[in-house]
């Protein structure tokens, strides 16, 4: 299983590289083990482990904490800070000359000598301390991985964290993007290795423990009282809202008020994919059934009036679905769930638009993906996949696939994952056209699922490149918003929030100011007038602009956007 969850970092051409792990005797954990047998299962890689000599044992506090949680929670052994001794106590020694790459995981003064080393800090700080103090102090998470071939540059990335509250989900978050990290630096080209560059400057490793007991304590507090709330309020759940607009977007608008429709007291709804067919307007969603414990695909229909019909069960299978991307292609019509759950990426064809689908390919097995969405690119295929890697989130990884045909083969992207970010990776609808430009819709996670979505202007996409900058960005007041889509003048979003009840929300699009890091979309915003009636995508035939050239983009999305 941990081979084709690492299947990103496999080479055809290599040369043998000896690479050292670092370690804290007193601090061997299993995530050390994910990342030793991950760099091993890449063809020419021998792997060896270094113990340091002095011990930086995590804080009894701290250790008493993390078996609390796992008692409480039913955290699995096999979590990224789980003991593991045995197994990396047989990992061979360095080797007596020069290893080429040193991976500092032990903070210790004297490393072994390598021609690379590589530092990973998580919040300025090495070690798992480092992301319990965030969590305790509620930052936003952070690896920075110092490397010697690159010293003014460390590697980035922004993990997500499934629960801030519980020490032990966010490690396993944190821990599983630092592995991913390391192994995209690792295979990433160096023009040298620079040797006895100092390493990053080390902080001390604090973290009050009373302040972290008080935090633990108010924690079970705010839990009784998301509890009470769910009984008197039946609680917050997911929400699909839609409009109908021939004339303008809500990027367009800069505001516009979304009808709502919810599941009742047995579903909730979310993810919604518009499809018109034969002049009718449909809209796919995700109904999530309590009774079930999991999703199925449902389909809702629309009239221009602004009825919603109920929601119809289209497509269930044993395993969770979500994320209907319905489109056409070749005279059919074409659906791909999200079926992480079952470890695969599924094509399914309808026989009897819209409520009989039949499984018609696997595009790919053995991947635990996420919110696939598919672009046309250059007459190939492409598809923009969240993985769920080790104990990760999946909400801050993005990879993608091209394909000659829709059916494939499918071929991983040289640089995958090409994001490790939770603002800015996983996939919140389809590609559209706006403005001249491709925008990419994504959901930000940094604080928590399904935050807000922004959209990314596409700025390359090949072989072994890809660039995105987030130039705008939507929210509903109070309300949670992951997706967004829009289809022959049918609009649509989902909310989360306290949604029964509600029958119509006002939603907001701005714009990014110009200098905004293209890592970080909580930028400045621009004020309204975001843009002129009438600024949509090119008409057809037009040339696009030279600094927005891109990819065709793949049904539901090719008219307008």
């Amino acid at each position: 299983m941990l081979a084709k969850a690492v299947v990103f970092v496999k080479s055809t051409v290599r040369t043998t590289m000896c690479i050292c792990l670092s370690l804290d005797p007193s601090r061997l954990m299993r995530w050390h083990l994910w990342l030793a047998e991950a760099l091993a299962d890449v063809p020419g890689n021998d792997v060896s482990c270094a113990f340091a000599a002095r011990r930086r044992p995590l804080p009894l506090i701290l250790r008493l904490l993390l078996e609390l949680e796992r008692l409480l929670y039913g955290y699995r052994v096999n979590g990224a800070t789980y003991s593991i001794e045995a197994s990396l106590l047989s990992l061979p020694p360095p080797p007596a000359d020069q290893v080429d790459v040193v991976i500092d995981l032990s903070g210790g003064e004297r490393l072994p000598s390598g021609r690379r080393v590589l530092t990973p800090l998580f919040n300025g700080l090495p070690g798992e301390i480092g992301v319990m103090a965030a969590l305790a102090n509620d930052q936003d998470l952070l690896v920075e991985l110092h490397d010697t071939a690159r010293p003014s540059q460390p590697w980035i990335a922004r993990p997500a964290s499934v629960d801030r509250e519980v020490f032990a989900a966010g490690l396993d978050s944190v821990l599983s993007c630092a592995v991913a990290l390391i192994l995209k630096a690792l295979r990433e080209e160096t023009s040298s290795a620079q040797s006895g560059v100092p390493g990053p400057p080390m902080a001390a490793s604090s973290l009050g423990v009373l302040s972290a007991i008080a935090w633990d304590t108010g924690r079970a507090a705010s839990k009784a009282i998301d509890l009470l709330d769910t009984l008197a309020r039946g609680g917050r759940s997911w929400g699909i809202g839609w409009r109908s607009d021939q004339a303008a977007s809500l990027l367009d608008k800069g505001e516009a008020a979304f009808s709502v429709l919810t599941g009742g007291t047995g579903s909730f709804l979310a993810d919604p994919f518009p499809f018109r067919h034969q002049g009718q307007d449909f809209i796919f969603v995700e109904q999530y059934l309590y009774s079930k414990n999991r999703g199925c695909i449902a389909v809702v229909t629309v009239d221009r009036s602004g009825i919603a019909g109920a929601p119809q069960i289209v497509l269930e299978e044993p395993h969770h679905l979500s994320y209907p991307f319905v489109f056409e292609q070749d005279g059919q019509i074409w659906m791909i769930p999200e079926s992480g759950a079952a470890r695969n990426v599924s094509l399914y064809r309808a026989v009897d638009f819209p409520y009989r689908w039949t499984r018609e390919a696997c595009l790919l097995e053995g991947i635990e993906g996420y919110d696939t969405t598919p672009l046309r690119h250059k007459g190939g295929f492409w598809f923009f996949v969240s993985p769920r890697l080790w104990r990760s989130t999946s909400w801050d990884v993005l990879s993608l696939y091209r394909a000659e045909s829709l059916t494939g083969p499918w071929t991983s992207h040289a640089a995958n994952p090409v994001l490790l970010d939770a603002a800015l990776s996983r996939p919140a609808g389809a590609v559209i056209q706006h403005g001249g430009c491709m925008l990419r819709p994504v959901q930000d996670c940094a604080r928590g699922y399904g935050g807000a979505v922004t959209f990314c202007r596409i700025d390359a996409l090949g072989a072994s490149e890809f660039a995105q900058t987030p130039v705008g960005r939507i929210w509903s007041g109070a309300f949670r918003c992951h997706t967004y889509n829009r289809r022959s003048g049918l609009e649509v979003i989902d909310l989360f929030g306290h949604v029964r009840g509600l029958r119509q929300v006002t939603t907001s699009y701005r714009l990014l100011a110009p200098d905004a890091p293209a890592s970080a979309p909580h930028g400045r915003l621009l004020p309204w007038p975001i843009a002129r009636p009438g600024q949509l995508a090119w008409p057809v035939g037009q040339a696009r602009s030279a600094a927005c050239e891109g990819p065709d983009v793949l049904d539901p999305s090719r008219a307008r956007d």
